[in-house]
This record gives structure tokens, C-alpha cells and sequence, in this order.
């Protein structure tokens, strides 16, 4: 017996041949897998700063989301170039976190609190991050 395919909340996304229509932000969006968040905070997946699209490791070792190598990389989702240089993953997290998205809200938390992508700790600015996110659940 065939099943229904996915409603058409957005266009289909073309991953090399592979169609897929996944926005669930609880699913890895090439391979529906579902994405666990564990006590310790870590997580089996990744998400493409791009477009905010959730992918599992697997996908994301296999290469499944960008095309080329080096500068010439674009995203397999949105086509944008690969986002190289702190200053840009952290411009491009907070275009999504101030849009409301809860997991830049978090990781750009993570972000000031443990200088990823920062030269220092801001630990007012992580705080205010996580509470913007944990205020979405």
C-alpha cells in the first residue's frame, strides 16, 4: 500500500536527486532521521547557519549538504555560499535568532557564553539568548 506523500507546506527541497519536504526542526531535513536532544545538552545533529535547516551527522559527514569544496562550497538546501569566517556565522545567527528561531536563540547563547565564534565571554548577552529561547520551550 502507497502512503500519501507530506503535505505541501513548502516547495520540495532538491538535495542531489533527493526530494524532501522536511521543515520539522525535529527531523533531519535529507533524511527525516529524527533529531534527539539529550540530558547533557548534546545533540545528534548540525543545522546549516545558511538556512537554519536541521541535518543529522550522518548527512552532514556524507557531504549531503554542500556542493563544491573550499570558498566555491553552496548549500544543497538554499544554494548560498558556505558561511566561512566568525564574523559571518555569528552575523548569520543572529539574523535567524532575532526572527525568533529558539535554536539560534540557543546556540548563539552557547555562543557568548563559551567564545565560540567571539574573542571573549559575554555572559549578559548569553543569559539574555538563553532566556529568549527557553521562553519558546
Amino acid at each position: 500500500m502507497a502512503s500519501s506523500p507530506p503535505p505541501a507546506s513548502s516547495p520540495p527541497i532538491s538535495l542531489k536527486g533527493i526530494t524532501s519536504t522536511n521543515d520539522d526542526p525535529d527531523a533531519c531535513a535529507c533524511c527525516s532521521a529524527p533529531l534527539v536532544l539529550n540530558v547533557e545538552r548534546k545533540n545528534n545533529g548540525k543545522v546549516t547557519l545558511c538556512c537554519g535547516k536541521h541535518i543529522c551527522h550522518d548527512c552532514a559527514d556524507s557531504g549531503r549538504t554542500f556542493i563544491g569544496a573550499g570558498r566555491s562550497q553552496r548549500c544543497t538546501f538554499c544554494n548560498s555560499p558556505a558561511i566561512l569566517g566568525d564574523k559571518n556565522k555569528v552575523g548569520m545567527l543572529k539574523k535567524h535568532a532575532k526572527k525568533g528561531a529558539a535554536w539560534a536563540q540557543e546556540l548563539l547563547g552557547t555562543c557568548y557564553y563559551s567564545c565560540i565564534y567571539m574573542s571573549q565571554s559575554d555572559q549578559y548577552e548569553a543569559k539574555r539568548w538563553y532566556e529568549k529561547a527557553s521562553k519558546q520551550g
